[in-house]
């Protein structure tokens, strides 16, 4: 997959990227950035501290889960034929 992001300057797109597609079939979809949900860079970070000081006050213990995790992936193998 090659993902270009750039600026449309004409409706002639000359991109140089994607040479080693010429000749094979593609599928090109434009987006106006503009008009995304989510833009790489942004974010609404007063509602993230707030969901990890929820997550904080509720008692969940991200430790814990990460030994059993650890644990379940050393053990995993064993319960396989």
């Amino acid at each position: 997959m090659v993902r270009i992001r750039r600026k449309l300057e004409s409706e002639t797109l000359h991109l140089p990227e994607a040479r080693a597609l010429v000749g094979k079939m593609v599928e090109i979809t434009i987006t106006d950035e503009d008009s995304l949900a989510i833009t790489p860079g942004t974010g609404d970070w007063v509602a993230a501290e707030s969901a990890a000081r929820e997550l904080r006050d509720s008692g969940y213990d991200f430790d814990a889960w990460s030994r059993q995790r650890d644990c379940d992936l050393r053990h995993a193998q064993e319960h396989l034929p």
